[in-house]
Formats: C-alpha cells, structure tokens, sequence
C-alpha cells in the first residue's frame, strides 16, 4: 500500500512539474500568461459512452468538447478534446490538470494534458513590428 501511494504522489508531481514547465516554455517565449489563451485538454477514453459523458459535463463548465475515434489508438481509442479560453496561471493549471485526471479516472481513461499557443505581450508586439 505504501508503494502504491509513493506511485500516485510521484504521478501527482510529474503532472504537477509538467504544468510549471509548460507555462515557463511559453512565458520565455513572450507569452502573457495574465491574458487568456486558448488552451486545448487532451484525454482518451475506452468507450465512446464515457468520453461523450465527461464531454457533456464539461460543455456544461463552459468548454468546447468533441470526441473522435481514433482506432490507432488501441485500447483508449476514444479521444475527447476539450477547448477553453482561460488565463495561464500555475495554481490554475495545476488544478484544472488534477480536476481533469479524476475526471478521466471516473469514467475509465486518460487525461493526456494540454497545450497552448502563445499569446504576446503588449511590448512584444511593438518589437516584432519594427
């Protein structure tokens, strides 16, 4: 049992450590991280079943979802992306990354991450311009 829960906190801290990493990438790269972004989720799913419930749950918070087949995938060949436009902090992704893994747990799949584009800064508008 102990090692089991040394599993799920190294889990939890690799999940964790992704997000800082990933807003780090994209703030180095002149991202404004207090600006919105469109941030795509990505999570796969067994049945068609489940990934439509959690993406009808997650409509409902105010996402775009759709779920596609995705037979190459093997076993989770169900994948659900999940689109919504918010602001890029570390405390927020972290959560929304945990909220997302319980969810994915819950109805028997995989939560895969995020990703972002890059949204510049004021300054670094002015300076691509010149």
């Amino acid at each position: 049992f102990r090692i089991y829960q040394n599993l799920q906190k190294l889990r939890t801290r690799r999940n964790d450590s992704w997000d800082e990493r990933l807003i780090d990438q994209l703030r180095k790269r002149g991202s404004d991280p207090f600006k919105p972004h469109d941030i795509d989720f990505f999570l796969a799913f067994a049945t068609v079943e489940n990934a439509e419930r959690l993406a009808n749950r997650l409509r409902s918070e105010g996402f775009d979802a759709d779920v596609k087949d995705t037979p190459e995938n093997g076993e989770l060949r169900f994948s659900l992306h999940a689109h919504k436009s918010m602001k890029l902090t570390v405390p927020d992704m972290k959560e929304m990354s945990r909220r997302l893994t319980e969810a994915a747990k819950e109805f028997g799949g995989r939560y895969d991450g995020w990703s972002a584009k890059e949204v510049a800064r004021p300054e670094n508008i002015e300076e691509r311009m010149r």
